[in-house]
């Protein structure tokens, strides 16, 4: 599948082409959903959209504007990811590597201590709706599904009558949390997870330095997703907070002892990207083991087929909790109580 454009990402590019398509044929719409799984590159193709939008030279990379955008200070594009959480993300010159809607509110009492995305939050960033620069007026705003329902019917109305040439790139990790009639007024990209043969391909021009070895388990534990192969392949640390979360879970499933599993729960439970990198952890776990229950099915005998899929089902449950800002540690104290 060709593409004219130099897309930073790997795997879906069929809904790359499909944007290059609206590029094309000058029909941009006012607002694209990107959705689909963690870390396979909705947010990297969001981004690349918007330059490509905005840059006279088509993502050039070179001109004033690629420039502004590099550094996350471009009139024309309002970026919202990272946002200021007390004791979490205080770091100012961090969060405007990410982030560039003023977000000093979020520090002041009552202090922020979720990334939910308040009606506050909402009213700083859509002030720069009515931007006049000349060209599209961008806003990327990742994970809306962080949006309260107050912020989400709010942002709603800007949606039914929004000024022209402006277009919202918005990403979800779960569409199913979202008000439909936001969902309804979006054009929808569904990225999927990417074939591991593609992401073996990846990892060889860009890191040659691994071995096969190490080559083969990172594509084992990105499990289809380019995005955490890269953070797996680039940093050892991440890699073995990884095989440390997998080895704990075999432990658990081999000896269930309640009071660890509550330790353990507490212990992952410190902040939200710990409970993130488990969740994760025990979805390769899970699948690992049904792979390995269909190779030996006398291993493991008290997990039959039915009760692993019960665990998957309560995994997937858990996710969306914490995704509505349910109490990380209590979700994943029941979840871990169910093995």
């Amino acid at each position: 599948m060709n593409l004219k454009f130099a897309w930073r990402n790997v795997g879906n590019e069929k809904r790359l082409v499909e944007l290059e398509q609206d590029l094309a044929s000058d029909k941009i719409n006012h607002a694209y959903l990107f959705s689909g799984p963690m870390e396979v590159g909705k947010l990297t193709a969001a981004k690349f959209f918007a330059q490509l939008l905005i840059c006279k030279f088509e993502a050039c990379g070179e001109c004033s504007d690629c420039k502004l955008i590099r550094s996350n200070s471009h009139p024309n594009l309002t970026t919202v990811d990272d946002l200021w959480i007390e004791g979490v993300n205080e770091d100012w010159d961090i969060l405007a590597q990410k982030t560039n809607f003023n977000q000093s509110g979020r520090a002041k009492s009552p202090k922020a201590k979720t990334d939910i995305i308040r009606i506050d939050d909402l009213r700083e960033i859509l002030s720069r709706v009515n931007n006049t620069s000349d060209g599209w007026n961008v806003f990327v705003i990742h994970n809306i599904e962080r949006m309260n329902r107050e912020s989400a019917n709010f942002f709603l109305k800007t949606l039914e009558e929004p000024p022209p040439k402006t277009t919202f790139l918005l990403t979800s990790n779960n569409p199913a949390l979202l008000l439909p009639t936001i969902v309804s007024r979006c054009r929808v990209s569904n990225f999927g997870n990417v074939n591991p043969a593609t992401i073996d391909k990846m990892l060889l021009r860009d890191f040659p330095g691994l071995t096969e070895i190490e080559r083969v388990r990172v594509v084992n534990f990105s499990m289809g997703k380019p995005i955490r192969a890269k953070r797996l392949a680039e940093n050892p640390t991440v890699f073995r907070e990884f095989k440390e979360y997998f080895e704990k879970l075999k432990s658990l499933l081999e000896k269930p002892n309640v009071a660890e599993k509550l330790a353990f729960a507490e212990k992952v439970s410190t902040d939200k990207t710990e409970v993130q990198k488990f969740l994760e952890a025990f979805t390769y776990f899970l699948r690992s083991f049904m792979l390995t229950r269909a190779r030996q099915p006398i291993a493991n005998s008290r997990y039959t087929p039915a009760k692993l899929v019960g665990l998957i089902r309560q995994l997937n449950s858990t996710k969306i909790l914490i995704e509505r800002n349910i109490n990380p540690r209590l979700a994943v104290e029941n979840l871990l109580l169910q093995i």
